[in-house]
């Protein structure tokens, strides 16, 4: 009880601090999720029994897809839910999994706000794709007898350090989960510890690995194009000082569309020619396609000879997800600062279907990969089918924990 009211207080003191924040990147074009919904209010009647998923962002919504078709496969007439914490996750959800029927921003992790969305949407099942641990809405679930899953689940050692210091609290929210399906054994290692109970800590893989490939819109332009993708502050300027004197046209998709005018205004600033999206049927041989509109990267790399992966030329972010290119024999070029999914970029090097390059030698090894790009593209092709089958391994390992009705539905999938 105390330790519940602790954490309240302390939520709400970080909300308290994080208004001016707030309302500064309201100003510079930042959308907030609804404060109503968050506070569990205004929710939808589930229409049948509920499947709840949860994933924090745009990337983990990618995981999901692949996951969440099949479980639509495997429990037909849920009522099927999904749950994220940024608009640009809310929007991805929005236009990928059309087949939800519902979509949602997560509750503020205050314990009475927890309880009240629990109970509104009543789920059976809850699935959290990689990460985002909230203790309050974990413990409404096992209150509420919701069986709680961690799938393609990610542990860094920065969060591992943190825990060491609350160890007990630690084994409290991670004994929450009826299994943890982890991506590799190094996060399977680092959980570990803080689970009660070992054997729920299974190894099943990374579920970005089973994404496929979409039809897209066909980009009939002329020249050589290169993807400059998920790029931060200050990526764009550093990427752009280096190719813009080469002959290459450039995609630019900066990560968070918050900041696709600052990055406009960065081209103009820098005297580099660009055409907006939405202009596109205008182009007149622009250097630079400013890609200022959501879900249009996939046109971007089927049209692009390699992928420059933003977020990992800078220190502090790890990196994004360099699989979704080679979905398209767009091979990736990354950064030395990526860490957050080393074993995706170990997948990568050790196939030779992508590289990693600095700034310093960037322009060279961009070299190299045009005059490798067929070989690129087949290795990076291949490399997607080899790795695919991680939702059936998942539901596999899941279908030890449900119970036997249950299983029997998990065998229709599992053939």
């Amino acid at each position: 009880m105390i330790e519940r009211c602790v954490y309240n207080v302390a939520l709400l003191l970080y909300l308290l601090f994080s208004l001016p924040k707030i309302g500064w990147e309201r100003v510079r074009g930042k959308r907030h999720p609804s404060l109503m919904q968050r506070l569990g209010f205004f929710l939808p009647s589930p229409r049948g029994p509920t499947i709840w998923l949860h994933a924090v962002s745009v990337g983990e919504v990618k995981a999901a897809s692949p996951f969440f078709l099949a479980l639509k496969e495997t429990f037909p007439g849920h009522w099927f839910c999904l749950t994220t914490t940024t608009q640009t996750g809310y929007e991805e959800a929005r236009r990928s999994l059309p087949g939800l029927d519902a979509t949602l921003f997560s509750p503020i992790d205050f314990s009475f706000v927890s309880r009240r969305f629990v109970k509104k949407i009543a789920p059976q099942l809850f699935f959290l794709v990689e990460t985002d641990f909230w203790p309050q809405l974990l413990a409404a679930l096992q209150k509420e007898g919701t069986q709680s899953f961690l799938i393609s689940g990610k542990y860094s050692a920065r969060a591992a350090s943190r825990w060491k210091w609350f160890p007990h609290v630690a084994r409290t929210l991670f004994s929450r989960f009826d299994l943890l399906c982890m991506q590799t054994e190094e996060y399977a290692d680092r959980i570990s510890p803080f689970v009660a109970d070992r054997n729920k800590v299974c190894v099943t893989g990374n579920l970005k690995f089973d994404l496929k490939s979409k039809e897209v819109r066909e980009l009939s332009l002329p020249g050589t194009w290169i993807s400059l993708s998920c790029t931060h502050a200050p990526e764009e300027s550093l990427l752009l000082d280096l190719l813009k004197g080469e002959p290459w046209h450039l995609f630019l998709a900066p990560r968070h569309p918050e900041r696709f005018e600052e990055v406009a205004l960065l081209l103009t600033n820098k005297k580099i020619p660009f055409i907006r999206w939405k202009d596109l049927s205008l182009f007149k041989g622009e250097k630079v396609v400013l890609v200022d509109s959501m879900g249009e990267l996939a046109s971007c790399y089927r049209r692009s000879s390699l992928a420059i992966m933003g977020g990992s030329f800078v220190p502090g972010i790890g990196g994004h997800n360099l699989l979704e290119p080679s979905l398209y024999g767009c091979p990736p070029l990354f950064g030395p600062y990526f860490f957050g999914q080393k074993q995706m970029a170990q997948n990568i090097l050790k196939a030779k279907a992508g590289r990693q390059a600095s700034l310093d030698n960037l322009i060279l090894v961009i070299h190299e990969m045009l005059d490798d790009q067929r070989e690129l593209k087949d290795r990076s092709l291949q490399l997607v089918s080899d790795l695919s089958g991680v939702v059936k391994t998942t539901i596999a390992a899941l279908s030890h924990v449900f119970g036997a009705r249950k299983k029997g539905i998990l065998e229709v999938f599992l053939g």
